[in-house]
């Protein structure tokens, strides 16, 4: 089920000091599907004003190549991945899009796309990745592309980000992690009451997984970090129960992520509370305090190093990219 953060994250923390940040060795993992550079260039540039020593590395799919050629410019080294996944027939594509789309058969997405992807007994898992791939992007594929780049890194510890709607304030792995951080929604968005994870995990698991942990603050999957042990074993559980359900999944990870998490399957994983750690998840909070400086604070005052979701404060937004020299 994982623990709260507390009094063993702190005897784990003593153990370390003294306390020190980021590594050569230090990854920091994201996406980029088909979605224009500007879109990702805060996150970029708030990276490289913090002491961020490591490496930042992007998985990009459906770009031109004059186009991931400019994402590229943004990160150390990027992974394409366009070439991993099958064709499909245009036609299909197109008829499961309308399907999906359109308000009175959009139901029947998914038994089509489970029916598209297994139309053929061999080859049906590269196909339904074709399909996913072709459909719904990298949100739930992201995990295996993931593991073979940690599996075959040197990486010391790893943070797996959204990078559309993250800034950075400080150096992500001061103090370095202990082991998994997952990090909890605001403390009302219960997987009962958030309404996105709550769709997520009742049409992934069903409504007895949900009213069974509809209590449980939902943890968000955009950003997870720790140690390279913890992130293989992590990416694993991920990438095989994704691969386990065979069907249209899209930003259905979240509701993954959550079941396993809820269910044990990511073993001692630390879970931090909203306000009280590196990651500040701010799309429910119903205000922001800032210090003098204008760093965004947590409730407790300190400082953390990521701010995910700062897009829904349009203001806020609009002065923190101010601040690293974009254009209002």
């Amino acid at each position: 089920m994982g623990r709260r953060l507390g009094a063993g994250r702190a005897g784990c923390l003593a153990k370390l000091r003294p306390i020190v940040g980021s590594s050569q060795s230090s990854l920091i993992l994201g996406v980029a599907t088909a979605l224009p550079r500007p879109f990702f260039e805060p996150f970029a540039r708030s990276l490289s004003t913090t002491a961020y020593r490591g490496r930042f590395g992007i998985v990009l799919g459906q770009y031109s190549a004059d186009a991931g050629r400019s994402i590229a410019d943004l990160s150390d080294f990027v992974v394409a991945v366009d070439d991993k996944y099958d064709r499909v027939n245009s036609l299909l594509l197109g008829a499961l899009r309308v399907t999906r789309n359109t308000r009175r058969v959009r139901r029947a997405y998914p038994a089509l796309f489970a029916a598209a992807a297994a139309r053929r007994e061999r080859g049906s898992l590269s196909r339904w990745r074709a399909l996913e791939y072709h459909l719904e992007g990298l949100q739930a594929l992201r995990y295996n592309h993931y593991y073979d780049i940690v599996r075959r890194s040197d990486a010391d510890y790893i943070l797996l980000s959204d990078l559309r709607d993250v800034i950075f304030q400080r150096d992500p792995f001061d103090p370095p992690p202990c082991g998994l951080e997952l990090f909890l929604e605001e403390s009302h968005m219960t997987i009962h009451s958030e309404y996105f994870t709550h769709r997520w995990m009742r049409a992934l698991y069903g409504a007895t997984e949900v009213a069974a942990l509809g209590d449980e603050v939902a943890s968000c999957s955009g950003t997870v970090i720790g140690p390279r042990p913890d992130m293989l074993h992590y990416l694993k559980e991920m990438s095989q129960e994704i691969i386990w359900r065979r069907r249209p999944l899209g930003s259905h990870d979240q509701g993954v992520h959550n079941h396993l998490l809820r269910s044990g399957r990511f073993g001692t994983a630390v879970i931090v509370p909203n306000g009280h750690g590196r990651v500040l998840t701010m799309a429910g909070m119903p205000h922001v305090e800032r210090a003098t400086t204008g760093q965004v604070l947590n409730y407790d005052r300190s400082v953390p190093a990521i701010l995910h979701q700062y897009d829904r404060h349009p203001q806020l937004a609009a002065e923190l990219r101010a601040s690293l020299g974009f254009q209002p």
